[in-house]
């Protein structure tokens, strides 16, 4: 039977950097955007859906946060589901997830920063070659290094640091999603339209009529007034791609400072709260100021190019609604500085790649699954070694993803992985709460059923593309790699591992 988890490190955080580092993880202004606007191929009622997989998030966060404030042990899933479950299966699942999808995942935070960030910059500075060669296979591998750069500063801030980090990254984001808002809130659609042909043409060359062959040539189906009830719940799904991760903060929980335990789940609650709303009042505005119609037959005609479902699109770049709120303002310097402004969110969502993940690797560090150098810290420092075994895959990731097309449909898979994480920490809490809070018990059983049926509809439903025989192998071997990691840490510490933890543990 394992041990309680050593909790030595220094709890340099305050519950408030723990809930904001939450929150930036599943802030809808960096990848919940990018999933948003995949809505039309879907269909449905975007905004009721965001509503449901607000409910799916906000009961992620009380059984996270269930769990973090009871037993708040450095690793998180790692922690609990080798304590309270078993620590054979706890550490294949949660190591496959925290250290080889975690590397896997990079290229994603580089395609976000470049079409969100990067790109609309360099176009708006006049640097259209940088725009171009960003968009090829050399810039989709520069970008990945990007984020693995990033995240990895991140992490070599120490946790005092990183959390001033945060805070300043949130309050530029802040100040910038105001600007956003008010530009959206003050305009209309009719203005929008004189606005966008005329920035589309200057940037783009798209032509003085691009607005109306948009909404000619763009057919949609995310409807706001109408509800489609099966295409609505197919909706919810697609939320949760980025929305079921509230809990990926918790690994970090040995490291909070607090008198009142239960604080911490409030602020998961809080942060999944807050990410709900925040991207329902982003819908109004875009409503408001540039068209709910025009937005979604623009990504349909977008999505519609990069799957070859359409033969054109007349704005030949993501459909940014941060840009469409620039171009609200008639000054090039205030497009900019709205555009890197809001740009401090996909930044924030960028550094929360690893900094958590590492602290996974340093607990089974800990339990002597991975080398006992890899746990290796003292006081606030880096976990250099954990680090490099996210850093060095990480890498060789970004680029068989830019370089092999095949390999780049594989990945999509990863988020069974991390569904299936949820679902095994969804299972330790019943565990661990059957008997003290009954209550909460029966809402992880609840979020678990979720779960479970998520990760179906992803591999069932055509729409998400996770049912290939070479995206099956790839999960596979990675499960199977971690396998093999486990096999080695229990030949070095064989009593170890012998024995089923139960829910007395912690």
């Amino acid at each position: 039977m394992l041990a309680e988890p050593d909790s030595s490190l220094p709890r340099s955080w305050s519950v408030f950097d723990f809930g904001l580092h939450a929150f930036l993880v599943v802030n809808p202004l960096a990848l919940g955007l990018w999933t948003f606007s995949l809505a039309p191929l879907v269909g449905g009622n975007l905004f009721v859906a965001v509503a449901l997989g607000g409910f799916v998030m906000v009961l992620g966060a009380v059984v996270y946060g269930a769990l973090a404030a009871s037993r708040p042990w450095t690793g998180g899933d790692y922690a609990w589901q080798t304590r309270l479950l078993d620590p054979r299966v706890g550490a294949i699942v949660t190591l496959t997830a925290w250290w080889l999808v975690v590397a896997v995942l990079a290229p994603v935070f580089g395609n976000v920063i470049v079409v969100q960030v990067l790109d609309p910059l360099f176009m708006h500075a006049g640097w259209e070659g940088a725009a171009s060669w960003l968009r090829g296979r050399d810039g989709a591998l520069a970008a990945s290094l990007l984020a693995i750069a990033l995240a990895a500063a991140f992490v070599g801030l120490g946790m005092r640091r990183a959390a001033l980090v945060q805070r300043v990254v949130a309050g530029i984001g802040a100040v910038a999603l105001l600007a956003a808002l008010g530009l959206m809130f003050a305009s209309s659609p009719g203005e929008f339209e004189k606005r966008f042909d005329a920035q589309a043409t200057e940037l783009y060359g798209s032509g003085p009529i691009a607005h109306g062959q948009t909404l000619y040539l763009g057919t949609y189906d995310a409807r706001v007034g109408d509800l489609e009830p099966v295409d609505t719940l197919r909706l919810v799904p697609l939320v949760l791609l980025f929305g079921l991760w509230i809990g990926w903060a918790t690994p970090l929980v040995g490291e909070v400072r607090t008198k009142r335990p239960p604080a911490i789940a409030t602020a998961l609650v809080r942060a999944a709260g807050v990410s709900t709303l925040l991207s329902l009042v982003v819908f109004i505005a875009i409503a408001r100021g540039v068209h709910w119609e025009f937005w979604n037959e623009a990504n349909n005609l977008y999505w519609g190019t990069v799957y070859e479902t359409t033969t054109t699109t007349l704005l030949p770049t993501w459909p940014n609604p941060v840009v469409f709120a620039a171009w609200l303002s008639d000054s090039t310097t205030v497009q900019i500085a709205l555009i890197a402004g809001m740009g401090a969110w996909v930044l924030g969502w960028t550094a929360t790649l690893f900094l958590a993940a590492t602290r996974v690797l340093v607990a089974s560090a800990n339990d002597r699954v991975l080398p006992s150098a890899v746990g290796r810290m003292k006081g606030d420092s880096v976990p250099v070694n954990a680090l490099a075994l996210l850093v060095l895959p990480a890498c060789g990731f970004a680029a068989l993803d830019a370089y092999w097309d095949t390999f780049a449909t594989w990945t999509s898979a990863s988020v069974v992985v991390l569904g299936l994480t949820s679902a095994g920490s969804g299972i330790a809490a019943v565990v661990a709460f059957r008997r003290e809070r009954p209550g909460v018990a029966a809402a992880s059983i609840v979020f678990v059923s979720i779960v479970v049926l998520v990760i179906v509809i992803w591999c069932a439903d055509p729409i998400f593309g996770i049912r290939g025989l070479g995206q099956l192998a790839f999960v596979s071997a990675l499960y199977g790699l971690a396998g093999g990691v486990f096999a080695l840490g229990r030949r070095r510490s064989p009593r170890r591992f012998g024995g089923r933890v139960g829910a007395r543990a912690g």
